[in-house]
């Protein structure tokens, strides 16, 4: 899908990114910022409540408006999170910097990171020594010897299934784009947005290498071939690089799995984490939950980070603590809203550019 939805593009975003203003329809129903938050099962309880207190709030501003949306679009299959957690916590608490990276977008570090594992793929097919300095992006060590160590020795097969795993991740879309305002002063240049910068008619050469590779490995193939570099989920998505490794651990011992990589430290506990969080911004909305005793460090850091409660600051939390419930029990936002999200960010882009 990113396909259609993604553009290349060669500029530079500086202090203002994507305005967030221009994706508040997709909230509001109404007087109600609510859309987002509904999940079509009939009465809900929790939205009642959210409702009854945004009643009691006046109008809002424009900066109070650009944080309900960042409370809104957050989301727990990212990379980032749990981190980002507290990166809507600063914003709901008053800090300025807006600046947000939402549904297919990445950061510029972790673009580098797969235009580094697709570096590696290519020098293991062309025979570069993993220690080779020259060659290889200083920095990129620990991804170099990674890919050797699952790959190993070559073969005619393997190295048709590498080409393949390596043009098909070279060629997913890198979108750094962010929304908001970046008070931080960094740019952020919008190029180069794939892996590797490949030939237009390299899908011919992907077709010839799959229709070679389904020949000689029969239904085998199907897991190797059915899913390109974690194709299946978005490059913003935390198990992107986790499936990456399992597809090309697989291939180094030609058995689906058979080698399968010890797991990133960074995607485990994710489950626990948003029960905790989800205790800790239910007891900061509720009137009689909230205190200042708080119960674990990263109670304290929330809290910290939110300040004192009022009114609108309760309802933004209450919001927040809808949205990943929503996503945790539903897995909610529908795939075409969140087609429509990206078509909005896109158009403005283009206007830009």
């Amino acid at each position: 899908m990113e396909h259609s939805l993604l553009t290349p593009r060669d500029i530079i975003l500086k202090n203002n990114g994507i305005p967030l203003s221009i994706i508040t329809h997709l909230l509001k129903e109404g007087r109600s910022y609510n859309h987002n938050l509904k999940n079509g099962f009939g009465y809900d309880s929790d939205l009642n409540i959210i409702n009854q207190m945004e009643k009691n709030i006046p109008t809002l501003a424009s900066e109070q408006v650009d944080k309900r949306i960042a409370a809104d679009f957050c989301c727990i299959w990212r990379y980032d999170y749990p981190e980002r957690v507290f990166e809507i916590c600063k914003i709901i608490g008053g800090g300025d910097n807006m600046a947000l990276r939402l549904h297919y977008q990445i950061s510029p570090q972790r673009r580098q990171e797969f235009i580094d594992y697709a570096e590696a793929l290519k020098g293991w097919l062309e025979d570069i020594p993993l220690d080779n300095s020259s060659y290889f992006r200083p920095g990129s060590e620990d991804t170099v010897r990674k890919i050797y160590g699952f790959l190993g020795a070559k073969d005619p097969l393997k190295k048709m299934l590498v080409e393949r795993t390596y043009l098909g991740l070279s060629t997913r879309f890198l979108n750094c784009s962010f929304w908001g305002s970046n008070n931080l002063g960094k740019e952020v240049n919008l190029f180069p947005n794939t892996a590797q910068q490949l030939p237009d008619d390299t899908y011919r050469r992907m077709l010839e290498l799959e229709t070679r590779i389904s020949k000689e490995m029969g239904p085998k193939a199907r897991n190797y071939l059915i899913d390109v570099g974690g194709s299946s989920e978005p490059a913003c998505h935390f198990k992107f690089i986790r499936r990456v490794d399992i597809l090309v651990s697989s291939i180094g011992c030609l058995k689906w799995r058979g080698n399968l990589p010890e797991k990133d430290e960074s995607i485990k506990g994710r489950r626990k984490a948003t029960k905790l969080f989800l205790d800790i911004l239910e007891k900061y909305w509720e009137k009689d939950n909230y205190d200042e005793n708080y119960d674990c460090e990263t109670e304290k850091k929330v809290f910290d980070l939110l300040g004192k409660p009022d009114e609108f600051k309760r309802w933004l939390v209450a919001c927040f603590w809808k949205n990943i419930k929503n996503q945790t029990e539903t897995h909610s936002y529908p795939m075409k809203r969140w087609a429509e999200f990206v078509r909005i960010g896109e158009a403005y882009l283009d206007s830009i550019a």
